[in-house]
């Protein structure tokens, strides 16, 4: 089997437990199924010869596991946050791939500030800006699992965002 099926492949098993990871239940346990997801986006990258996107989902792994471990909204974390927020910017940098790198590095250091904020109302439509730019990148790597995976999360946040909007007559109790 040649290195772009297999990349194909393992991105549409990162595109699967993606999905799956939408249904769990604590943020824990989300982190945990989307670091694993994370892991087959590496490795798919890898296989599609996308150095930029296989050096930052490393890096995503890793701060997926430091947020994994930390509580929210303490000094601790949100150093984590700008450490991890730097090191997507050096990674990318060390990684460059050309001008398609930028959109990723820029995309994922934005996810990794609204995720270290904590809204999620503000990370959902942060994912709308986010998701979109990384789908530029997929598209020019040719991943169809990631490019599947980056549209499932747009149309996961925009029901998100519809479904746990304020309505006018609540937002004023």
């Amino acid at each position: 089997m040649n290195d772009l099926i297999i990349g194909q492949i393992l991105g549409i098993i990162a595109t699967c437990l993606t999905c799956l990871s939408y249904q769990a239940n604590t943020k824990r346990s989300l982190l945990a199924i989307q670091t694993i997801a994370t892991a087959f986006t590496c490795i798919s990258f890898l296989f599609l010869d996308a150095m930029t996107g296989f050096a930052l989902n490393i890096v995503c792994i890793v701060r997926n596991i430091v947020f994994y471990f930390q509580n929210t909204r303490n000094k601790l974390f949100y150093i984590s946050a700008a450490v991890m927020t730097l090191a997507m910017v050096g990674v990318g940098a060390l990684s460059w791939d050309g001008p398609i790198s930028l959109v990723l590095i820029i995309a994922l250091a934005i996810n990794t500030v609204f995720i270290a904020i904590g809204n999620p109302q503000l990370l959902r439509k942060s994912i709308l800006l986010t998701c979109s730019m990384i789908i530029v990148y997929n598209v020019f790597v040719f991943s169809i699992g990631g490019i599947a995976n980056e549209s499932i999360s747009i149309v996961s946040s925009i029901i998100g965002i519809i479904r746990y909007r304020k309505s006018p007559d609540t937002a004023s109790k």
